[in-house]
């Protein structure tokens, strides 16, 4: 036997404190209960919060109930005939002479001068009560730490309940908020249990032991399973103002994965019959976002992000062959970029959560929803079936993650099973066969039916190529003779692609792919309502709208980077490559630079203003200082720098850019060398170097051996395109938007500029020329006669007898008939 020295043992101090008195305030009792009895409107400011139970003497703890009996039944507890009331209640119930009498009543009121202050007086009497609770809580754990019989689990698991009932337990609740506090407390338990409990046999285990304890909850884990669906379906955030939103959201537009295809941080289910092709349709989604690659024209918006398959349906052979033929080969950085996992389940939930915090993908593919809810207790047809679709909903939005959901297809071409499930999804997108008849088996239609993010419903026709598992967009449904707008659109896509990141005015953009205001104006309105470009929504009333696609890499452009528009002192409008893609900068004569940091990137607005050399007004390079305003627009200054005031009126212009004088100005560049003209208004033109101007009238002249040959378009004529350099077949014509629909060799049908046809040996040849009168067939002026002043390779330009200026248009030889 080993004898240990009694200074050597830790002895715990168990003395308790018998000198003091448990926490009270007897004089805010006596306070409270005396504004009671003199102010009969006291009782209702503490009748919902202060108890009984919170008094420490047992009088005041019978005269308070008194008060609130007497308060139930509709009397007054003030004034001379409160008082009569709550001494007859006290005296019927036999405890008028255990609280002191009626001398006790009245020591109350001869101590009490006004309940101005009796809400706080009863704060305090509820704060000395929960520190009552307190210690009556640890002289508890006390015992249960000498408790030998219990297992130590349970002492854990009983210590922390009674800690918890006390800490966590509002101060002084109403009824409503005490039945609060315990319903979030058990769907904060039920989450626990759902959310990070992947063993399915350890879930059902805790949720009987939540139903056991709590015997109000019918239906046992059934009952919970209940409560737990509603409390997802119930989620209400406090109301905010919208500067309050826009704060936490942010100013940006939408974010995307693929444009007009798959938004960030949402749920989207794609529907299909079996053998439809949806899986081999994901991953060449998928495969684009992988990638960084465009998908049939809708953009990705990232140079690669990683990408996530939960995959039940399929086999590992079958899925590993599809992706290796789309190609996810080995060695790719696609195939790095890409996990998988089988056997996944929506009781498997913290296994999602866990995969997210360390692959970190975009997007999460799940396969399908029959498969990964096979172990839920409720048929398909039962709204409770949606609740995984809930779940991933709570899982998108905490993560920013896109989860698509496969899912198939029932008789009637619908999601199967309840209507929940698709109402709880952002997008819906439907695959199905061409219906058409003589289709060819491999073409399918894309519908999207549902989307929050973008125009719908909206189709296309897609192209399965079995050779690599790839899908090409042949068309949108309903346009099949073709759109004017889409070469415009593919180029507005691939010019704002090229320069991501950076806002652009629709003017601006007109500028650069050569077409005019309005018609840039209306495509990137469409590209917008699909979804295909984001549009800046901060813009104020009276303000430009400002258009952009977004783009996340480490360099800001994908491309080469904009030219620069910058006035140099010749007068000569130039285009600069811009050395920093990321920071625009403005270096004027004198070196100083100007840097805008911004995101989107900002750049520099070349408005209509600042391509026009004002005659009236001139300045030196000394008194012009670029101003870099603050925003996400910068703007050239309105007037260009003159180096010589004496040049105002005698200004060089490049043969290949347009200078017009008046109040809409335009300056565009042309890579053959002519000048575009465009529609803004009336305005007077200024030649190149091959024409000239005749006396004060400011009308265009040309040469008569220079004069272009100009086709006369025509349905299914031929005529030769610049941009193709082939013959092109016409086969129908927009003046509208000055375009034709053709068809051009190796490329489909496409829509093309005016402008952009030239006359061939095959082409119908016009007999117009300088001087000749002529009648207006289309447009605003139409069945108006003419005079042509000018014939250039954009176009035929006409000067009415009653207006002082030229038309602001050009106009072709099929929109004029000869007098």
């Amino acid at each position: 036997m080993v004898l240990v020295p009694y200074s050597y043992t830790e002895e715990p101090n168990f003395r308790p404190d018998i000198d003091r008195l448990p926490p009270q305030n007897i004089e805010a009792e006596e306070a409270v209960l005396g504004g009671i009895l003199i102010d009969p409107n006291a009782i209702y400011r503490v009748k919902d919060r202060l108890r009984p139970e919170h008094f420490y003497i047992g009088a005041h703890r019978d005269i308070y109930q008194a008060c609130l009996r007497v308060c139930k039944k509709g009397l007054p507890t003030g004034g001379s005939s409160g008082l009569l009331h709550v001494t007859s209640w006290l005296s019927d119930h036999d405890l008028l002479a255990r609280i002191g009498g009626r001398n006790k009543l009245a020591t109350l009121v001869d101590r009490t001068v006004s309940a101005v202050n009796i809400d706080s007086l009863a704060a305090l009497i509820m704060l000395t009560a929960q520190r009552r609770e307190l210690l009556k809580t640890a002289n508890e754990l006390i015992h249960l730490a000498y408790d030998t019989e219990l297992e130590w689990s349970d002492i854990c698991v009983a210590s922390k309940n009674k800690v918890l009932s006390v800490i966590e337990t509002p101060l002084a609740p109403t009824k409503e908020e005490n039945e609060l506090w315990h319903y979030n407390k058990l769907v904060s338990e039920l989450e626990n249990v759902y959310l990070k409990t992947s063993n399915p046999g350890l879930k059902l285990y805790r949720l009987n032991q939540l139903a056991n304890a709590h015997p109000e909850i019918k239906k046992g884990v059934t009952g919970l399973e209940d409560l737990y669906m509603k409390s997802l379906c119930a989620t209400v955030e406090p109301r905010k103002t919208l500067d309050q939103l826009e704060d936490e959201v942010g100013t940006q537009g939408r974010k995307w994965l693929l444009g007009g295809m798959l938004p960030q941080a949402t749920t989207a289910l794609v529907i299909a019959d079996g053998g439809v092709g949806k899986t081999k349709f994901l991953y060449d989604l998928l495969h684009c976002i992988a990638s960084g690659k465009n998908w049939n024209g809708f953009p990705a918006t990232s140079d690669g992000r990683r990408v996530l398959i939960y995959q039940g349906d399929e086999s590992k052979h079958d899925m590993l062959q599809a992706l290796n033929k789309r190609g996810f080969k080995p060695g790719t950085e696609v195939r790095e970029k890409t996990g998988v996992r089988f056997g996944w389940n929506t009781d498997a939930m913290p296994t999602l959560y866990e995969d997210a915090a360390e692959f970190k993908p975009a997007v999460v593919m799940i396969d399908s929803l029959t498969f990964v809810n096979r172990y839920s207790l409720y048929d398909e047809n039962r709204t409770e079936y949606s609740r995984p679709v809930l779940e991933l909903n709570k899982f998108a939005a905490e993560t920013g993650i896109t989860v698509i959901i496969v899912h198939h297809t029932n008789r009637n071409g619908q999601a199967r099973g309840t209507t929940a499930v698709r109402n709880a999804v952002s997008e819906v997108i439907k695959l199905e066969k061409d219906p058409n008849p003589s289709a060819n088996p491999q073409e399918k239609i894309l519908t999207i039916e549902k989307s929050r993010s973008r125009r719908f419903p909206a189709s296309y026709r897609l192209f399965f190529n079995e050779e690599d598992f790839s899908f090409s967009v042949l068309e949108e449904v309903g346009q099949e003779l073709g759109s004017p707008d889409l070469s415009t659109k593919d180029q507005i896509i691939k010019f704002l692609q090229e320069h991501a990141n950076v806002k652009y005015q629709a003017e601006e953009v007109a500028h650069y792919i050569k077409t005019t205001s309005g018609n840039a104006r209306r495509c990137l309105s469409q590209l917008a309502r699909d979804g295909l470009v984001i549009l800046d929504e901060r813009s104020f009333s009276g303000t430009a709208k400002l258009y952009y696609i977004a783009r996340e890499s480490e360099k800001c452009s994908t491309e080469t980077s904009l030219q620069t528009a910058t006035v140099t002192s010749s007068q000569r409008i130039t285009f600069e490559s811009d050395s920093s893609a990321c920071q625009p900068e403005i270096i004027d004569e004198s070196g100083n630079m100007y840097k805008n940091e911004g995101s989107p990137r900002d750049h520099l607005a070349i408005a209509l203003t600042d391509h026009l050399l004002n005659n009236s007004v001139s300045h030196t390079e000394q008194e012009v200082l670029l101003n870099c305003n603050e925003g996400d627009h910068l703007s050239m200054p309105e007037t260009a720098v003159l180096s010589n005031p004496e040049l105002e009126k005698k200004i060089n212009v490049q043969t290949d850019h347009l200078i017009t004088f008046g109040g809409n100005i335009e300056a565009t560049s042309n890579p053959e060398g002519d000048p575009v003209r465009r529609s803004q208004g009336d305005h007077e033109v200024i030649q190149g170097d091959r024409d000239r101007l005749n006396g004060n009238s400011c009308v265009l002249q040309t040469s008569e051996q220079e004069l272009p040959i100009l086709p006369l378009i025509e349905e299914k004529a031929t005529y030769w395109s610049v941009s193709f350099q082939r013959e092109v077949k016409v086969f129908q014509i927009f003046d509208v938007h000055s375009e034709v629909s053709c068809q051009v060799p190796g490329r489909g049908r496409l829509s093309l500029p005016f402008t952009d046809l030239k006359y061939c040996e095959q082409s119908p040849k016009s007999n117009l020329n300088m001087g000749d009168k002529v009648v207006i067939l289309e447009g605003k002026y139409k069945e108006t006669f003419a005079t042509i002043t000018t014939i250039r390779a954009d176009g035929i330009w006409l000067k009415c007898d009653d207006r002082r200026k030229p038309l602001a248009r050009a106009y072709f030889p099929h929109q004029l008939g000869k007098v």
